[in-house]
């Protein structure tokens, strides 16, 4: 700091030192720091010419100043500041502009439209704009969206567990002092549990390390002993749990308006079930429930995903649905499903932090009192009738095994290739043949049906699969990626080509937050698909990996219905509505993945094992004989000789109807691919 002095000598002296640092900044400060001091030097010559006479020695200044304000416009602002607009430009001319100011409160921000009318030599005058009437009682509407309903029409309501309908967190913390006095004389909890298991969305695993950590016990106290002192606690405290006030209220007043209503939970269906085990009349009352079992989550927490596969379950519009839930990371993930979102009461006011999406669109201050609320009413489903969609008239598709080539490799010695193992399956007695471009099986499946063709086979003995990779939908696309498969072939025509799936999945580099787009793609390479149906290239046209929505979408605007979908399926995850459905609608299934990936060790259930017995079957041919004798066409993959001969050696025996029962109450929902197809939109 220094006194400017009005003298030429001495107003130069600190200007030529402030210069000097600036051209230093890359050898001795950070790019951050520089930016302050950049900025503290401008105001240092500004001080000086307020101070100096209006003589030259102040001209030369304003020169210098000018030079110094472009050279850190230019080289001294951090990259992350450059190019950014102004919170707003003053308009000597008198024209109107927007400002984006934020709300001034201590709960959230909020982008508010106010207009900026600024006339020359005039100082800036604030006009707000019109303020809006409160939109819909007993609700603070916290969204622009959200301020602009008088009424809101929703199709579906998903609730939370623990926030919104059970008071689980204090009884949890309750035991989580009981069992920290256990190894600690004063029992302080040096990070609350709630904080860490609801807020940063830990698993309880991590959440133990956490609070053992704090309290510097993690050195001598095993974090899965804690836990299980935890549950030990916890035990008595469960015939205990309360409903939060006004829950029961709310969940009737749904109910009676005829809202489908459907309970969310991150929890474990049986941690759910055991929490529940006095309010077993709640939870008769909703339509579906949704587990962490059911869907995966994010940091512990609900993803978008989980909310999707809700909506579906109750074939409502998501863009129509409300969540109420006191989760932040739950908050994210329902606006990132296109939902509305109403945060309930929140004591921690965990919801003060800046949300990249808005936030919450109303909060929620009682749930007794949001009960009463008129405001919300029930839009009608408006559920696609069965019997107005098309039916596919051509489906040539045989029942039988299918080859699956994905993943079927070279082996590392070079002694037999991928095309040697084709050529086993064809003379194993395959000739449903499934590649993929992505699989880059193709040229190898061409190779081997072009081997067996010269050995006596025609080509109409084979059935021939191949699929369009998600980054190849779209319309030109798509051709162009069926030209290429069937190049790489080296056919004139393909028997089925599929759309490999909906759209790229969650978390992807190239996925879609929202679905507008993945629609429009879907809908544009399935006019592809029917415009190489009509050039011959192809004979049948179907997808992969589709949900009930997904194929009530396509069948609404197609020309040509699917006559396939290609769909993960085994014991574990029968999908059995989806086979309804599409048996209804004329479409044939394949199920991929038949054994699980080897990850659920299906073939080794003992219900298989006592079944395979009787017909000195193994376990694996029992779970492919179980999906003949469902319709869908098994894909299994094989490496060795003896296996791919097993595999097809299915066609000497016949499940009875009990023992298909037996097998289908396997089912579990649990699926061996790390991709959800609900998830994607």
């Amino acid at each position: 700091a220094f006194t400017a002095s009005r003298s030429t000598s001495s107003q130069a002296a600190p200007l030529r030192v402030s210069l000097a640092m600036i051209r230093a900044r890359k050898n001795r400060i950070s790019q951050v720091a520089f930016g302050t001091l950049a900025v503290a030097c401008t105001l240092v010559i500004v001080a000086i010419a307020a101070a100096g006479k209006a003589d030259g020695s102040n001209a030369a200044l304003r020169s210098a100043m000018a030079a110094s304000s472009v050279r850190m416009q230019t080289k001294s602002m951090p990259a992350m500041y450059r190019n950014q607009k102004p919170l707003f430009t003053l308009n000597q001319q008198g024209a109107t502009t927007h400002v984006m100011l934020r709300k001034p409160t201590a709960a959230r921000s909020q982008c508010m439209d106010r207009k900026v009318n600024v006339r020359a030599g005039q100082a800036p005058k604030i006009v707000s704009s019109t303020v809006m009437a409160p939109a819909i009682s007993g609700v603070d509407a916290l969204t622009m969206r959200a301020k602009q309903a008088e009424t809101m029409g929703v199709q579906a309501v998903i609730l939370d567990l623990d926030g919104v309908i059970l008071d689980y967190e204090g009884a949890a913390n309750h035991a989580l002092n009981d069992a920290l006095r256990k190894y600690n004389k004063s029992g302080n909890v040096g990070v609350d549990w709630t904080l860490h298991s609801k807020i940063m969305g830990l698993r309880i695993q991590e959440t133990a390390s956490v609070v053992l950590d704090s309290n510097r016990l993690l050195d001598r106290v095993d974090p899965e002993k804690f836990i299980q002192r935890y549950y030990e606690n916890m035990e008595p405290l469960y015939t205990d749990l309360k409903l939060h006030e006004g829950a029961e209220e709310m969940i009737k007043s749904f109910k009676a308006k005829g809202i489908p209503m459907a309970l969310a939970t991150s929890s474990s269906r049986a941690s759910m079930e055991r929490k529940m085990t006095n309010y077993q009349h709640i939870l008769d009352m909703f339509d579906c429930v949704i587990t962490g079992d059911d869907a995966s989550v994010n940091f512990g927490k609900k993803s978008p995903e989980m909310f999707l596969l809700a909506a579906e379950r109750m074939q409502a519009d998501p863009k129509k649905c409300l969540v109420l839930d006191d989760s932040p990371i739950a908050v994210a993930s329902a606006k990132a499903a296109g939902m509305y979102v109403a945060s309930v009461p929140d004591p921690q006011n965990r919801f003060t932090q800046d949300f990249t999406n808005g936030g919450p669109d109303f909060e929620v201050k009682s749930l007794k009192e949001f009960a009463k609320t008129e405001g919300i009413q029930k839009d009608e489903l408006k559920r696609v009738v069965s019997s107005d969609l098309p039916k596919a008239e051509f489906n040539d598709m045989p029942l039988s095994v299918g080859f699956g080539t994905d993943l079927i490799h070279t082996a590392t010695d070079g002694s037999l290739t991928c095309d040697d193992k084709i050529l086993q399956a064809i003379n194993a007695g395959y000739t449903l043949i499934d590649t993929a471009t992505k699989y880059e099986s193709e040229p190898d499946t061409g190779r081997a049906i072009k081997e067996a063709i010269a050995n006596g086979m025609k080509r109409e003995d084979f059935y021939v699969v191949t699929k369009v990779w998600v980054n190849d939908m779209g319309y030109a696309s798509a051709i162009e990626s069926v030209e290429k498969s069937l190049r790489r072939l080296q056919m004139d025509y393909v028997d089925l080509v599929l759309i490999h799936w909906p759209g790229p999945a969650p978390g992807k580099p190239d996925a879609q937050q929202f679905g507008f787009e993945n629609k429009a793609k879907r809908t544009l390479t399935w006019r592809a698909l029917e415009e190489m149906v009509r050039r011959g290239k192809v004979k049948s046209i179907g997808v992969a990996n589709w949900t009930i929505r997904h194929l009530k979408e396509t069948l609404s605007v197609a020309e040509i219905p699917p006559t396939v979908n290609q769909v993960e399926m085994h014991p574990y995850y029968t999908r059995t509505r989806l086979l309804n459905f599409c048996t209804d609608h004329g479409i044939k299934l394949m199920g991929y993945s038949p054994f699980g990936r080897g990850r659920l060790n299906i073939i080794n259930d003992p219900v298989m094992g006592e079944i395979g017995s009787k017909y000195d079957k193994s376990g694996a041919q029992v779970i492919l004989r179980w999906m003949i004798q469902r319709g869908v066409v098994p894909l299994p993959r094989a490496s060795s000789e003896n296996r791919i001969k097993q595999n097809f050696d299915i066609f000497d025996f016949k499940l009875t109807d009990d023992e298909m029962a037996t097998i289908d109450k396997l089912n579990g929902d649990k699926r061996s691919c790390s991709i959800d197809c609900h998830s994607i939109p």
